[in-house]
C-alpha cells in the first residue's frame, strides 16, 4: 500500500501548506540579529524583541468546566486535552503499575495534542514525563536512518544478507561473508523487523556522519521544540568512527527521545513529510494565546511513503504482529496501523526500556501515538500494548463522542 495524500479537507487555515508546497522552517531569532558596525563610527541599534506570549503553566482538571486547563499569565487556557481519552490512558499505566509510563496522542494534521498521560510508581510525584528526554531512543531512531538512506538513493525494495546482530553489534557482522550470510531483508521488511545488522550495513556503505547528523537534525534532534510548555531537547550526537556511526544507526548510540518528540516523528510521516508543531492551547482568557509557527516540510513525499509502508510491516508482520493481531472488544479491527517499535535495555541502574510510535488509520491518519514504558527487574507491560490500547481508546471515544460539543477530530477540524 501507498501512502496517500492528505486531503485538503483535512487541514486547518494555518496548515494549508500540507495540501502542496510547506513552508521553509523558520530560521532561529538570534539569526537576524544585525551586523555591528560600531568601529565604522555608526552607532548600533538592537531592534526590540518580539512580545512574546505568557508562559503556560501546569496542565490541570477543571472538573466544573469538565476540561483540562492551564493558567496563562493573568488568565487562563483552555487546553486541547481530550479529558476522557486523558483519564483512560492514565488508567491503563497505573493498573499496569509501571515504573515510569506514558502515552502522547496527537492529531497530525493540526498538531493538536489530545492526550499527555503518564505515571510512575517509582517516581509518583513527577510530572512532565511526557517532554522528557529520559530514555534512549532505541530503534525509533531507525525511522531517521532509513529517511536518510531513502534520499541517498537506497530503494525500499533494497536487500542486505547478514547473519547475528539481533541483542548487539561487532564490526566483523558488518563486513559481506557468503558463507555465513544466510538471511537477506529488503529495507521495508528490516524497519517492521528491526534488523540492526540490515541498517548498520547500510549505513556503513551509504550514509556518513554528516547526512545522518542532517537528518536527524531535520527531524528535530538536536533542536527545540516549538511548544506552549518547555520540552527537553532531544539529543543525538552522531559520531565519525564507522563503526560507532553504524552502531547509532541501527538504534544503539547515545540518542535520547522524549515522549512528545516520538509521537511527532509519527506524525510526520503520517502528514506526508510535513512537520506540524504541536498545539496545546484550545482557548485562552484573560491573554493571548501562543500561536504555534506554521508546518514545514521535513522529508519528500515519497520518502514519506516508503517510510509509511515500511511502518506498516511492524504491525502486519514485524515486531508488532503478534499484539496487533488480536481481536475481540474494542479492537482495532477494519482500522490500519503503521508504526515502529523501540526496546534497549541499561544494565545500571537496570531499566528496561520499550517504544511504540505510530499513526491510525493508514489511508486517512486521524491520530499518532507514542507510548514509552520503562520497566524495572520486574517486568509490568510493554509499550506496544498500552499504544494499542491508546489507539482502541481514541476510536471508541471518538465514537461514543461523536455527537459531543467540543470534541473535534482530524476529520472534523476547528473552523
Amino acid at each position: 500500500m501507498k501512502h496517500s495524500k492528505l486531503s485538503v479537507w483535512l487541514l486547518p487555515a494555518s496548515a494549508l501548506v500540507l495540501a502542496g508546497l510547506a513552508a521553509p522552517r523558520p530560521e532561529p531569532a538570534h539569526a537576524a540579529a544585525p551586523a555591528a558596525s560600531a568601529a565604522a563610527g555608526t552607532p548600533t541599534s538592537t531592534p526590540a524583541p518580539a512580545e512574546r506570549p505568557p508562559p503556560l503553566g501546569e496542565p490541570r482538571y477543571d472538573a466544573a468546566l469538565g476540561r483540562w486547563v492551564a493558567p496563562l499569565g493573568q488568565g487562563r487556557a483552555v487546553l486541547t486535552i481530550e479529558p476522557r481519552l486523558q483519564a483512560r490512558l492514565e488508567r491503563t499505566l497505573a493498573s499496569n503499575a509501571v515504573p515510569w509510563g506514558v502515552t502522547v496522542l496527537i492529531e497530525p494534521a493540526t498538531g493538536r495534542v489530545l492526550a499527555m498521560a503518564e505515571h510512575s510508581e517509582a517516581e509518583p510525584a513527577r510530572k512532565g514525563l511526557a517532554r522528557t528526554a529520559m530514555a534512549p531512543a532505541a530503534s525509533i531512531f531507525k525511522i531517521v536512518t532509513a529517511a536518510a538512506l531513502l534520499e541517498r538513493g537506497v530503494r525500499p525494495d533494497d536487500e542486505v544478507c547478514y547473519h547475528g546482530g539481533k541483542r548487539r553489534l561487532q564490526p566483523k557482522l558488518l563486513a559481506d561473508d557468503p558463507r555465513r550470510d544466510s538471511r537477506c531483508m529488503s529495507l521495508t521488511s528490516a524497519l517492521g523487523h528491526s534488523a540492526n545488522v540490515v541498517f548498520a550495513k547500510l549505513a556503513g556503505r551509504d550514509l556518513g556522519a554528516a547526512e545522518l547528523r542532517t537528518a536527524a537534525g531535520r527531524f528535530l534532534f538536536g533542536e527545540p521544540i516549538p511548544f506552549a510548555l518547555p520540552v527537553d531537547v532531544s539529543p543525538a550526537p552522531i559520531p565519525d568512527d564507522p563503526f560507532q556511526l553504524a552502531n547509532t544507526a541501527a538504534g544503539f548510540g547515545p540518542v535520547r527521545l522524549s515522549p512528545l518528540h516520538a509521537a511527532l516523528l509519527a506524525a510526520t510521516v503520517a502528514n506526508g513529510g510535513v512537520f506540524v508543531p504541536p498545539s496545546l492551547v484550545e482557548e485562552a482568557d484573560g491573554a493571548t494565546p501562543p500561536v504555534p509557527p506554521a508546518p514545514w516540510r521535513v522529508i519528500d513525499e515519497q520518502v514519506a511513503g516508503a517510510l509509511a509502508d515500511a511502518m506498516r510491516s511492524t504491525v502486519t508482520e514485524g515486531t508488532a504482529r503478534k499484539v496487533f493481531r488480536r481481536g475481540g472488544p474494542g479492537s482495532l479491527r477494519g482500522v490500519e496501523v503503521a508504526g515502529k517499535t523501540g526496546s534497549l535495555t541499561d544494565p545500571s541502574p537496570y531499566r528496561d526500556y520499550s517504544w511504540f510510535v505510530g499513526y491510525a488509520p493508514m489511508d486517512r491518519p486521524e491520530v499518532a501515538v507514542a507510548t514509552l514504558v520503562v520497566n524495572g527487574q520486574k517486568w509490568r507491560t510493554r509499550a506496544t500494548a498500552v499504544a494499542r490500547e491508546a489507539l482502541e481508546a481514541y476510536f471508541s471515544n471518538r465514537v461514543a463522542s461523536a455527537d459531543a460539543p467540543g470534541l473535534r477530530t482530524a476529520k472534523a477540524p476547528a473552523p
